[in-house]
């Protein structure tokens, strides 16, 4: 009986063992697993705020050549009688534009990609809200301009036609660009909060 006993508490310590083994491994997996995520998170929180600094310095250029497109598209538009000579002019200015608002769609993409979580560096969450924003005015605008620019035109080609002629109608800038259009010309809810931030009338 006393030889049971024995084996029991034997069997019994030796159990306690193994089970206090097993759940010093879990924990002690946890903490590294939980170190591990961390350290990560840490490394996408720095490249989150490095891209950003790359993205808005963009921005801040892009804004800049706008300013100067929008004196020039009042200046095209001003006189329907000057607009087919400032039209060679406006086009590859317009060109150039969206192709700066490709080069910010593009410099985002890594934003894109991790800002769809959020992170124990508030910094980092800051970045990735700043990134919906901006980026979603910046298309927003550049749709806006485009709906101007192309309503300026339509104005002239009505006044041309009235003038009988219609040799001299312009193309819309939309039509002019049909493919490298396509991904600029609707208006855009990057953060899906019910608001199209930098669209015309809002």
């Amino acid at each position: 009986m006393k030889r049971q006993y024995i084996r029991l508490f034997s069997f019994l310590i030796g159990l306690s063992f193994l089970i206090s083994g097993v759940l010093f491994s879990l924990v002690n997996n946890y903490k590294i697993e939980k170190r591990e995520k961390i350290k990560e998170e840490g490394i996408i929180a720095d490249e989150i705020i490095d891209v950003y600094e790359t993205f808005y310095s963009k921005e801040k250029d892009l804004n800049i050549f706008r300013e100067e497109l929008l004196d020039d598209i009042k200046e095209f538009s001003e006189y329907f009688a000057n607009m087919p000579n400032g039209y060679k002019l406006i086009v590859p200015k317009l060109e150039e534009y969206e192709e700066k608002v490709t080069e910010i769609v593009d410099a985002s993409y890594y934003l894109k990609q991790k800002c769809v979580k959020r992170y124990s560096v508030l910094v980092a969450n800051d970045k990735c809200d700043a990134y919906y924003i901006n980026l979603e005015k910046t298309i927003n605008i550049f749709i806006g301009d485009m709906e101007i620019i192309n309503s300026k035109i339509n104005d002239y080609n009505d006044w041309i036609v009235e003038e009988n002629k219609s040799d001299f109608v312009l193309e819309k800038y939309k039509e002019l660009k049909t493919i490298n259009m396509t991904k600029y010309n609707e208006y855009v809810d990057l953060n899906k909060d019910g608001t199209y931030l930098g669209k015309r009338n809002e």
